[in-house]
């Protein structure tokens, strides 16, 4: 496969960010630049003619069709209630964040987090290790066909559903609901909230609920999709997991590709229209269970968000390797603490690699990491 032209190579900034990755901007105003920035005033080419309109650029990166931030979708105060550690975070900055994740921002739409700071992972739940309490709100527009899956699979909710937890300090609650507002999938995931005495959970989830479905019936819902999603690469968890196990030297131990399955949920359905996939490979442990070797994530049309990732500096640029077989233009970083990480640029798509070390015979996990970069873009770019 060569390379495709990129739209948008260089980092996106401004309004874009501000509406795309909401989690990482809160309290600035739609559609205007954040504060300190101005716009620059355009400059016309040389010859051009000041009488015909220009083409429209394209997109650096996909916007927001909602009109909406996490700020503007709920007040912070409003969350805090349901606990008071909740305040606004950054979804996206998570060590654990992969490639799909960004699955429902590629297709329009929101992913908002308000949490007591402790590590959890995409779905909203805790950490190996930690006790996390937070709320997890997905949003994601022209959501009419997918919809009658979710419906299909559980029935449709008139209210949200509640689980209560008897802790030390008193009633703690999870709580999930998803509705769907016009066309439009709204889903809640309440972790560790709490209840007080003479209250219950859906009482305390409720100025929550009922604020953000405010906001989104209220949003004035576009149709801009990004023009890079498309079908999963056929490149992209290859059944059987040969490359994995040649690339990590596993020897006799028998290689195991998992990929999710089962269930529905808005996270899916994004993935499903975005061109998002994510599998792992184990191999057997001496007690009986799974050890974890590599996982691997794709987002089709992704690379934009490593780019931001960059800007953020959720991915240091000085981080970058050489892979041998990249294309020009093409990229890879790795970060490697207990595990290594690869992100790669491969054309228009954003694919993440993470190796552990538990499978590895001789534990040189960026050994590991080297060939098996190599091994996956020969693959890729022989697609």
């Amino acid at each position: 496969m060569g390379t495709t032209t990129r739209i948008g190579q260089g980092i996106i900034s401004g309004a874009a960010a501000l509406l795309l990755l909401t989690g990482c901007s809160f309290g600035d105003t739609p559609g205007a630049p954040p504060s300190g920035e101005t716009t620059p005033p355009a400059v016309s080419s040389p010859g051009a003619d000041p009488s015909a309109s220009p083409e429209p650029e394209s997109p650096a990166s996909p916007v927001t069709e909602l009109g909406l931030d996490c700020a503007s979708l709920l007040d912070p105060g409003t969350a805090s209630v349901a606990n008071p550690t909740w305040a606004p975070r950054d979804y996206y900055d998570r060590e654990s964040v992969e490639s799909a994740d960004y699955a429902i921002a590629q297709e329009g739409g929101l992913v908002c987090t308000w949490n007591d700071g402790e590590a959890a992972d995409a779905k909203n739940n805790a950490a190996d290790g930690v006790r996390y309490s937070g709320l997890l709100v997905q949003v994601l527009p022209h959501a009419e066909a997918e919809w009658p899956q979710l419906v299909d699979l559980y029935g449709e909710q008139s209210a949200p559903t509640c689980q209560t937890l008897e802790t030390a300090t008193g009633t703690q609650a999870s709580c999930q609901y998803d509705v769907l507002i016009g066309s439009t999938w709204v889903s809640f995931l309440a972790n560790r909230l709490d209840v007080p005495d003479g209250s219950t959970p859906d009482k305390v989830v409720a100025p929550i609920v009922r604020a953000v479905t405010d906001a989104v019936a209220a949003a004035d819902v576009t149709d801009e999709p990004w023009p890079l999603s498309g079908p999963i690469p056929a490149w992209s968890c290859v059944d059987g997991a040969g490359l994995e196990s040649d690339a990590l030297e596993l020897g006799d131990q028998e290689a195991r590709q998992m990929v999710p399955g089962g269930g529905y949920s808005v996270y899916a359905a994004a993935w499903q229209r975005a061109g998002a996939s994510t599998c792992s490979t184990s191999v057997d442990g001496a007690d009986g269970l799974l050890v974890p070797a590599v996982s691997e994530s794709v987002l089709t049309g992704g690379a934009w968000a490593l780019d931001q990732r960059l800007e953020f500096g959720l991915v240091d640029p000085s981080s970058a390797v050489d892979v041998p077989g990249l294309a020009e233009g093409d990229a890879a970083y790795r970060s490697c603490t207990t595990t290594c990480v690869t992100d790669l640029v491969i054309g228009d798509d954003w694919a993440r690699l993470t190796v552990s070390p538990d499978a590895l015979t001789d534990g040189d996990v960026e050994g590991a990491s080297d060939r098996l970069a190599e091994a996956y873009v020969a693959r890729a770019l022989g697609s």
